[in-house]
């Protein structure tokens, strides 16, 4: 009896439980579709989420009885989701191999309003790309308001915190959810584009700032202080060059004791105060000869000039000849005192760490610097250099070392570029106010040796050369008349000429050096088809008939036999094969150049001499040839 009123009140409680479960329940429940036999394919950061044991979130497969959550945990029921049918298509966005998907974007959100921002979209306006693990969800967490915002990390997906990654699993209204895209929707949607609110304008660079280092922090490597300290401590005789130097210096430093502050963008007055001071305090240590303070002082200088944007505005114009057009700016007066008082006095044996070598290099330095894009207004105060007696002639002695002539030679190629110089550079002013005779220009028989010293064969030599023909070539061009000088000068043509046929025995001879040095060969060669190029043009492109062969038999006596160095240097560029060890694109330059030597060589020759010419520089056949050749007419005869 006790065990049937036992079994009773088991039953009791279980239909008492139904009860409660049935009336429980507030709306009806949908049914769930059945899984079918193959899972469907989930995306890459649910499969990620689902293999961490610790991670929470609605499940599809285990239907368990509603519990009631415990106070500061998320239920685990989800909210239900749309059924989809067995026979549908499986959308474009999921793959189902383990390739990382790419990231796309739907606008889900069909209210008004502004285009969500980037930093601010909300959870269910992405569908994350595949990238780094994403961190474990926690067991429970606080709920999150939408405006949670979004971190981007550096694989460019979007990391989430704890709090956001919770806000994920809470109940949304159904017109947030995650739109899926299928074959049949627009595989390109338009992606908002994002807001940059955060770009600041970029500032201006503050040239202020550059002035004040190179002034302050200046130093030659053979100096053991400061440029600046240096200049200070100069010790003058009372007068009035001391007192000139003294008021220099009292300006520079107080432009450099006011501190540019930050939005401080006007520079234009300190860096004239400062080039002008520098010049005047030149000036006075030019004339007492003060070689080391004025070397430093002078690199500085090329040193202001290298870093400002406009520093020929300060340097190149005095406040004494701002009203003249052509005025001699007194830097330029100041190297070119040096070269005619102390590098006149240059010898060949004085090495470039002398202080007389140092005054001489860091002159020629700021000489070129200046010369470097200069304003084209400001061109023709270049021209005080060249016009100031024996200046050119001292440069280019070859009396001088092998470094200044390094130096002194670019200095001139810099000068050609600059078309306005030409006249300056194309006379002599020692005979200003007198006839001149353009064939015999003192700098430019000078340079015309120096291109045909055989004993001057490094690679310093090699660009000295190379200089020259371009201050020839650039002249050439600058002007009808200047292309003239050049043609009708003693010196130009039959030196050159010697020049070429060097290059051209050199590559015919096949010199060991170049052989086993392709580096050397290629150079030697680019230099041979430069020359022949200015040889054709000085020659071809000239108004008036050059008359060639009266040009280079009339030759200065140190070109004796120029006519002969002319005739074999053509014939081998137009008729001898290129050597076997020449190749690729330098046997590509060799026979470039071929119709061009051709096309001079038949200015000096012609008819027998040149058919003379032709065969001396062809093969001739030996006997085995000899057979061959016969063997070949007899098997022709017998067909």
């Amino acid at each position: 009896m006790k065990e049937e009123a036992e079994r009773l009140k088991t039953q009791f409680t279980f239909r008492q439980h139904e009860i409660e479960t049935s009336t429980r329940k507030s709306t009806p429940k949908k049914i769930p579709v059945a899984p079918s036999a193959t899972p469907l394919p989930l995306p890459s950061q649910l499969n990620r989420w689902s293999q961490h044991n610790t991670m929470v979130g609605p499940s599809r497969i285990v239907q368990e009885s509603p519990v009631r959550p415990r106070f500061g945990e998320i239920a685990r029921t989800g909210r239900a989701r749309k059924p989809v049918a067995e026979n549908q298509n499986l959308p474009s966005g999921f793959q189902t191999s383990a390739s990382p998907t790419k990231s796309r974007v739907a606008d889900s959100v069909k209210g008004k309003g502004k285009a969500p921002d980037l930093g601010k979209r909300g959870p269910f306006n992405v569908q994350y790309d595949s990238g780094p693990p994403l961190a474990s969800l926690p067991a429970g967490g606080a709920r999150t308001t939408p405006s949670q915002t979004v971190q981007y990390d550096d694989y460019g997906t979007m990391a989430q915190d704890d709090e956001f990654m919770a806000e994920s699993y809470v109940d949304v209204p159904p017109q947030e959810d995650v739109e899926m895209i299928d074959g049949t929707q627009d595989p390109h949607p338009q992606i908002p584009a994002p807001v940059d609110d955060g770009i600041e304008d970029v500032e201006p660079h503050r040239w202020v700032m550059d002035l004040h280092r190179v002034v302050l922090m200046h130093i030659e490597p053979t100096c053991r202080m400061t440029t600046l300290q240096a200049l200070l401590g100069v010790s003058l005789p009372t007068g009035p060059k001391s007192e000139a130097y003294t008021s220099a210096c009292s300006r520079i430093l107080d432009v450099l004791a006011r501190v540019p502050s930050q939005d401080s963008q006007d520079w234009g007055d300190a860096a004239q105060t400062i080039c002008r001071a520098l010049t005047e305090m030149a000036v006075v240590l030019a004339g007492c000869n003060h070689t080391a303070s004025l070397a430093a002082l002078l690199g500085q200088l090329t040193h202001l000039t290298y870093t400002l944007p406009t520093p020929h505005r300060y340097i190149l114009v005095d406040n004494e000849t701002d009203a003249e057009e052509d005025g001699a700016p007194r830097i330029l007066a100041v190297i070119c005192s040096i070269i005619q008082d102390h590098v006149s006095k240059l010898g060949n044996h004085e090495t470039e760490k002398s202080d007389l070598g140092i005054l001489a290099k860091e002159s020629l330095v700021l000489l070129e610097a200046l010369c470097w894009d200069t304003p084209s207004d400001l061109e023709n105060r270049l021209a005080f250099v060249p016009s100031s007696p024996s200046v050119l002639s001292i440069l280019v002695d070859s009396s001088r070392p092998m470094w200044f002539l390094f130096y002194s030679t670019r200095v001139l190629a810099w000068l050609s570029t600059r078309s306005v110089l030409f006249r300056s550079l194309l006379s002599c002013p020692e005979t200003e106010g007198q006839p001149q005779d353009y064939t015999k220009l003192p700098h430019i028989e000078r340079m015309c040796s120096l291109l045909i010293d055989s004993s001057r064969m490094d690679d310093k030599a090699d660009e000295i050369k190379r200089y020259i023909l371009r201050f020839f070539a650039l002249l050439s061009v600058a002007d009808p008349s200047a292309h003239v000088i050049i043609v009708e000068s003693q010196s130009v043509i039959p030196s050159i000429t010697s020049y070429l046929y060097g290059l051209s025995a050199m590559v015919r001879q096949g010199a060991e050096a170049l052989e086993s040095d392709p580096k050397a060969a290629s150079r030697v060669i680019q230099r041979m088809n430069q020359t022949t190029f200015l040889l054709h043009h000085l020659i071809i492109k000239a108004k008036n008939d050059v008359r060639l062969r009266e040009r280079l038999e009339l030759a200065p006596r140190e070109y004796n036999g120029v006519v002969h160095l002319f005739v074999v240097a053509m014939g081998r560029l137009s008729f001898a094969d290129v050597p076997e060890w020449v190749k690729g694109k330098d046997k590509q330059e060799l026979e470039k150049v071929a119709e061009l030597a051709r096309e001079l060589l038949e200015l000096m020759v012609e008819g027998l001499e040149l058919d003379a010419i032709w065969a001396t520089y062809q093969e001739e056949p030996d006997e085995e040839d000899d057979e061959e050749a016969e063997a070949r007419r007899l098997d022709t005869n017998d067909i």
